[in-house]
């Protein structure tokens, strides 16, 4: 605290030292000073801010608004947040980012593209207008699938025409970019399409293309063709039937065998013709009434007898007709489709390494084949695991040879380098950094060292006081007071003096200065 009030004791006194006009100059060189800074601050944390979208609704506006704030992107609002403002120099950066994320996504024009009315508009233009905002509305409806970020939407619609057999089919085609690294289901491929079938009228799913922006074909356009072989839906399926067989042999083996010991592949012939059977079967033991018919009639007779007297009598016939028909069994099968038709399996069998040492006294692995009683369990596994069927022809071919393994020698080598590499650039890093923090650490310390001895010098160093002497201390800090108040008063009238003599006697005063330039 004293050395504080000593370091302000100096600088007033050598305020007090200086002239007044010398007083006003350093007064305005800190006043323009201080002014200089504060503009120069001002002007330099100054943002100017430049429209990156505008008639945004509020959905969308607070989608942009929170890719801003995710981006650490300076933003205004305006026009009731309609209108999105960032700094000038951020604007195209911004708009090729959200552009990326699929934002605004109000970009598409849909049916309000008739809310202005144009009288003068031909039947071309009214046509062209609404098939842009039918693609509008639906790109609209196709962004809104999750896995979806943007959509292109491009539909032909032919003209009519007099006759049937001239008349051409709607088609369309889908442009999509998913989310990050997601992938469309063909399911979804396939609701996608059948969306826009029943949103256009006379366009069908197959002539409905969807891509994404790498060009994959997501929706292959295509019917099964029995002439040109299976289809594309039909070629998958069969991928999958295999894929899935291999993985149940090959996770047997390698709990028996070990990794990388057996290698399991599996072509798989599926039915996909479906045939449809109607069958009646009858039943020749058990006939049943078809139907029965009963005719009776009735009269009267008259006969002679021996005594010539005459006799009359009643008399009665009854006809019946039966129809009789066999029992009948009447069945509608309709078959499986995609039943495995055939299954061919190839197993590929790795032997087993001794270690043998050499006359060099090196150790060398030696190739052991496996027994037969072996290979043949192994068999039985792989059979029973991929469903082998005698009856359907099914075949399996074992083999049992020895592994190429050089090249994953090789492979496993080049990673052990790249692993100890990398292992040992880490560590040189860590050891820069610690250098490179002490070398800055010993700098920034000389520099203070030096930093704190000039300020040191503007502040006096305070006298050592003995801790028994307070009032001899004390006393002596008085007469100091007094020696500086009378220097003080001495001053004004050392210059009253000095005036004095130079208007009594100007020409010594004269002779005296002359003395001291001369000098």
């Amino acid at each position: 605290m004293e050395a504080l009030k000593e370091f302000f004791k100096n600088v007033n006194g050598f305020v007090g030292r200086m002239t007044p006009s010398q007083v006003m100059m350093l007064l305005g060189f800190t006043a323009g000073t201080l002014v200089g800074i504060v503009f120069l601050y001002g002007w330099l944390t100054s943002v100017t801010y430049a429209r990156l979208y505008s008639n945004l609704d509020e959905a969308e506006a607070g989608e942009v608004v929170a890719y801003l704030s995710e981006s650490r992107i300076p933003y205004q609002l305006s026009d009731g947040g309609q209108t999105v403002e960032v700094p000038s120099g951020d604007v195209y950066r911004a708009r090729i980012a959200l552009a990326t994320e699929g934002l605004p996504r109000s970009g598409n024009i849909g049916y309000s593209i008739f809310d202005k009315s144009n009288l003068g508009m031909t039947d071309f233009l009214q046509n062209l207008n609404f098939r842009r905002a039918l693609e509008g509305e639906l790109t609209r409806t196709i962004i809104q699938l999750n896995e979806v970020e943007a959509a292109r939407v491009h539909i032909v619609i032919p003209k009519e025409r007099l006759f049937k057999e001239d008349q051409k089919r709607a088609s369309a085609s889908v442009v999509l970019k998913l989310r990050g690294s997601g992938t469309l289901g063909r399911q979804q491929a396939a609701g996608i399409s059948h969306l826009m079938a029943s949103s256009v009228e006379g366009l069908t799913p197959d002539n409905i293309t969807i891509v994404d922006y790498d060009g994959n074909l997501l929706s292959s356009g295509q019917k099964s063709d029995p002439v040109a072989g299976l289809s594309t839906s039909q070629l998958e399926v069969s991928r999958q039937v295999e894929v899935s067989l291999e993985k149940k042999a090959q996770s047997m083996l390698n709990e028996v065998l070990g990794p990388g010991k057996s290698v399991v592949r599996v072509t798989a012939e599926l039915n996909f013709q479906q045939l449809e059977r109607t069958s009646e079967l009858f039943d020749p033991n058990a006939p049943s009434i078809r139907s029965e018919e009963r005719t009776k009639t009735s009269g009267t007779a008259s006969d002679k007898a021996e005594d010539n007297n005459e006799s009359q009598q009643d008399e009665s016939t009854e006809m019946v007709i039966t129809n009789y028909e066999l029992n009948k069994t009447v069945e509608h099968i309709i078959n499986a489709v995609g039943t495995i038709q055939r299954l061919s399996v190839a197993v590929l069998f790795d032997g087993t390494y001794s270690a043998v040492e050499n006359e060099a006294g090196e150790t060398e692995m030696i190739y052991e084949p496996r027994s037969p009683e072996e290979l043949d369990r192994l068999e039985s596994i792989v059979k029973n695991a991929v469903g082998f069927n005698v009856e359907r022809d099914d075949q399996i071919e074992i083999v049992n040879i020895a592994f190429d393994r050089q090249n994953l020698e090789e492979d496993r080598q080049a990673l052990d380098a790249m692993y100890l590499r990398d292992f040992y650039m880490n560590i040189a890093r860590k050891v820069g950094y610690v250098l490179l923090f002490a070398l800055l650490f010993l700098y920034a310390k000389k520099k203070s060292k030096k930093l704190f001895e000039a300020l040191g010098k503007l502040v006096p160093e305070a006298r050592p006081r003995p801790a028994s002497s307070a009032p001899k201390v004390k006393e002596e800090i008085e007469e100091e007071e007094e020696i500086f108040i009378e220097a003080e008063k001495r001053k004004p009238r050392l210059v009253d003096k000095m005036q004095e003599t130079a208007k009594e006697q100007p020409e010594e005063i004269a002779r005296v200065i002359k003395t001291m330039m001369v000098d």
